[in-house]
């Protein structure tokens, strides 16, 4: 199933470098399948002139969509395994996420992981001169446009100071609408 839908894997470990498999994958079974369909149209009727000829350039559609996602899954990495694992170790109790790319007509923000907690979202990158001003107005649009507003949004890129921050976090009291945002998160990340 994750072949053709992996939204219910999204924010999982080492998900982009798993993910891009299936993309690779997903991309390669629908090229063949409408060079099949063509195939088998060409050799019963030996012209391109037949229904099939048609069935098999429709199917190219999907698969070039999918050609676009293997595309951006091949240019972005996973979070290091030992950060990743430092990590984990450190997020029980929080509303997380692990390889989420923001994606914008501008710009992409690769994070490699971020949580929320009590009206705080952070996040950790691991990209050199990360955009952070420019990434804080593309969520926040995109939270407030949600009725998600006053949060505080920060991004960190040394790791200690995130571990710090993400135990500092275990010790806030819930406000019960987490789950509600990490939900935008992961709906508008790849």
């Amino acid at each position: 199933m994750r072949l053709f839908s992996a939204d219910k894997y999204k924010g999982e470990k080492n998900y982009i470098n798993n993910q891009r498999t299936y993309e690779i994958l997903r991309t390669i079974l629908l090229f063949a399948l409408s060079a099949a369909v063509y195939l088998i149209g060409y050799l019963t009727t030996h012209s391109n002139k037949n229904l099939l000829t048609i069935v098999a350039v429709l199917g190219c559609l999907p698969a070039a969509k999918s050609a676009v996602n293997m595309i951006m899954f091949l240019r972005f990495k996973s979070c290091n395994k030992v950060v990743a694992d430092e990590i984990e170790t450190n997020i029980s109790g929080l509303v997380n996420a692990f390889d989420r790319v923001f994606t914008s007509y501008e710009k992409n923000y690769p994070i490699a992981h971020c949580a929320v907690k009590s009206g705080s979202i952070i996040c950790f990158t691991e990209k050199d001169g990360f955009p952070e001003e420019d990434f804080y107005k593309h969520l926040n649009t995109y939270l407030k446009a949600e009725n998600h507003k006053d949060l505080t949004i920060k991004v960190f890129t040394d790791k200690q100071k995130y571990i710090e921050r993400l135990n500092a976090m275990k010790e806030l009291s819930s406000n019960g609408n987490e789950e509600a945002i990490m939900n935008v998160i992961l709906s508008i990340t790849l």
